[in-house]
């Protein structure tokens, strides 16, 4: 009995590092964030004032939040569909290794070396009024274009940033199961005439669904969290229209020191993106219990 417990003792004390360390970094912020989403008050006023439920209330009343919340849809169902799609396409053309295989990872691998604050203050060179791009169009005759105080080129332009910096990632989730997969099985279908495109969306597609499903989810919960870039780029102008739910607590938090508000607006967040892991759960189960394996 003393063996076992003496094992036991052993065996958590190689897992107590990381528990201290959740608990310090996770458990107790978390908490903290729960205590002040039920107080008014400011980050340097000691007094908070309980307040129950009434930050939960005046975060769903309130237009602006409903404004980046919707932002935050438009981006999630361009960026997401558009952004896995390229991921695959590329991950697709790497699967066969070759001597230029190399080179391309190493470019694919780029923007992941580089911050979003960086890729942002670049970006908003190129895009300003005498940046490279309205040099080019002048050039050829046609006018300057306002590209970040324009609703929709400043949208796009957000689009193309975030699909470029996180694309690389999905790059090589999608080449590594690529590679996993059996070569028989592709084998087998080419033997019986089907081409490329067949090969890919009748045989190698169906065996990455559990990988499609961790990317999409991966992916959603990534765009429901974009600040750098709003920040940098547009300040959630022009008119509010590139505001986003995490950029909204920052202005509640520390612009308008409601820190009772984007307390609440923090955990009412975090229970969305709670519900998206749910729901990547249920589908891969799902897909488990149908008999395909991915």
């Amino acid at each position: 009995m003393q063996k076992k417990v003496r094992e036991n003792l052993i065996s958590f004390s190689f897992i107590l590092p990381f528990f201290l360390f959740f608990a310090v970094f996770v458990l107790v912020p978390l908490g903290y964030v729960l205590y002040l989403s039920l107080h008014k008050g400011t980050l340097l006023n000691s007094r908070l004032v309980f307040s129950g439920l009434r930050n939960y209330l005046s975060v769903t009343e309130s237009k602006d939040f409903r404004n980046s919340f919707l932002n935050s849809l438009i981006y999630i169902l361009c960026i997401v569909p558009v952004g896995q799609v390229i991921s695959l396409f590329f991950a697709r053309l790497l699967r066969r290794k070759t001597r230029l295989n190399g080179v391309f990872e190493t470019i694919y691998f780029l923007p992941m070396l580089v911050s979003m604050v960086a890729a942002s203050v670049v970006i908003a060179y190129i895009l300003s009024q005498k940046g490279p791009v309205n040099y080019l169009l002048q050039q050829v005759g046609l006018p300057a274009i306002n590209w970040l105080g324009n609703e929709v080129t400043a949208r796009i332009s957000l689009m193309i940033l975030e699909m470029w910096k996180g694309g690389s990632f999905f790059i090589f989730v999608y080449m590594a199961a690529i590679r996993a997969l059996p070569e028989d099985c592709c084998e087998a279908a080419r033997i019986d005439g089907a081409n490329r495109w067949q090969e890919f969306f009748h045989v190698m597609l169906p065996m990455l669904h559990n990988t499609v499903v961790l990317s999409v989810i991966m992916s959603t919960i990534w765009q429901f969290q974009i600040f750098e870039s709003v920040y940098m780029l547009t300040g959630g102008g022009p008119l509010k229209k590139t505001e986003t739910v995490v950029y909204s607590i920052y202005q509640y938090s520390f612009q308008y020191s409601k820190i009772g508000m984007g307390s609440a607006a923090s955990v009412m967040f975090l229970m969305m993106i709670a519900l998206v892991s749910l729901l990547e759960m249920l589908m891969m189960r799902e897909k488990k219990e149908g008999g395909i394996r991915a």
